[in-house]
């Protein structure tokens, strides 16, 4: 069996998933072979298995006009690119990492043409709810139908909403498997002495890493600091599009008089940097708003850790894994009220369950994630 993947970002959750896909898939028995097809930005060691396609998503032009245009050159160009590699490659298990929505009604039926008898497909549904995506609920309705009526597999995380183009797909195999979590270097010991002279040893570090979005509910975080003077909040982490404005929450943070407890790490966090970010850290802030439905990729990196969480307990794969495993703190999304009576119950509460963190790693590694897939592959190809 071999396994190809596609991934048409460089960088992000998706990127740091494929990477352990890739592995994890390597280490499996029953698979000859990996392919692991990315941008030709992308920073990653020498490995034969890579391979460097696509169309770089990192232009260097400041304009945002130009960015834009750029970004619809590379949806509708690099399924295109994968579709040749496709035609030349052996029969195998093509697994969309990343997949093009907007693009979808032109390239799907493409590869329904000249691939769907060549190879099998399957679909990593990272956010399972498309419908908030652009440009309206129609066009998101009918690219996600055509994406899934593509796929053999529809690969999620613990939780499955109910959307028409799910349930008019019973002909599609739907398998729920673990995102896996991310082993993480030594903290970066320059980074933790800067973090330590900030006078942080009698207050509660709580923090909120990755990409800088609104769904993140940073103007929650720095609100609660008002009814918590206990507390430092960092945030770590660099903008994750153009129309994110990070000065709007420097102005909130001066607004409520609490920009002296709001520290900013401006920057992409090297992975050893982003471990000493955790490992300061009190507490992890994954209070998200009521449209996040995914699994988080930062609950996978901090799980080694055995942090001390606060989750927004919304209709999502994340909010289940944490009612599931019991490894955080859910609140009510988008209550300001709900945030700072669950900071305030952490801070009074000693014990960490660290058997529960156990179970969950047990559960959530990439061997059991690709053991089961590659179960599934193995049923579809012997039906």
């Amino acid at each position: 069996m071999q396994i190809i993947i596609y991934n048409s970002s460089s960088f992000g959750g998706c990127f740091d998933y494929g990477k352990a896909l890739e592995k994890a898939y390597a280490q499996n028995p029953s698979v000859s072979a990996v392919k692991w097809l990315i941008p030709k930005n992308s920073k990653t060691d020498n490995n034969p298995r890579i391979e460097k396609i696509f169309i770089c998503d990192k232009p260097t032009t400041k304009s945002k006009i130009l960015k834009q245009l750029h970004f619809l050159f590379r949806v509708f160009v690099n399924p295109i690119l994968l579709l040749l590699k496709l035609r030349t490659e052996h029969k195998s298990w093509v697994i969309f990492n990343d997949f093009e929505q907007i693009s979808a009604i032109f390239w799907v039926p493409i590869f329904k043409l000249f691939l769907k008898n060549k190879h099998n497909f399957a679909v990593v549904l990272h956010d399972p709810d498309r419908d908030a995506y652009p440009p309206n609920l129609w066009f998101s309705q009918v690219s996600m139908r055509q994406i899934v009526g593509l796929m053999d597999v529809a690969i999620y995380h613990d939780f499955l909403p109910q959307k028409p183009y799910y349930q008019q797909q019973r002909h599609r195999k739907f398998i729920d498997l673990p995102h896996g979590f991310y082993p993480m270097p030594e903290p970066d010991s320059n980074l933790i002495q800067e973090l330590v002279k900030l006078d942080i040893a009698n207050h509660v570090m709580i923090t909120i890493l990755g990409n800088i979005r609104p769904e993140k509910n940073y103007h929650l975080a720095i609100e609660s600091l008002t009814s918590l003077p206990n507390h430092i909040l960092i945030i770590a982490g660099t903008t994750a599009n153009a129309r994110v404005n990070v000065q709007v929450y420097k102005d909130l943070a001066k607004r409520f008089d609490v920009e002296n407890r709001v520290i900013w790490i401006e920057k992409f966090l090297s992975e050893a940097e982003m471990s000493a970010v955790i490992e300061i850290a009190d507490v992890v802030l994954l209070n998200y708003a009521i449209s996040f439905t995914s699994q988080s990729g930062i609950l996978n990196v901090v799980a080694p850790f055995r942090k001390k969480l606060i989750v927004s307990d919304g209709p999502s794969s994340l909010a289940s894994i944490i009612r599931r495993f019991n490894v955080g703190e859910l609140v009510e999304p988008g209550s300001l009220q709900s945030l700072v009576e669950g900071l305030k119950k952490l801070e009074k509460e000693e014990v960490i369950l660290r058997q529960n963190w156990e179970d969950y790693l047990s559960y959530a590694s990439w061997e059991n994630h690709v053991n089961t897939a590659v179960k599934c592959f193995k049923s579809i190809e012997n039906a």
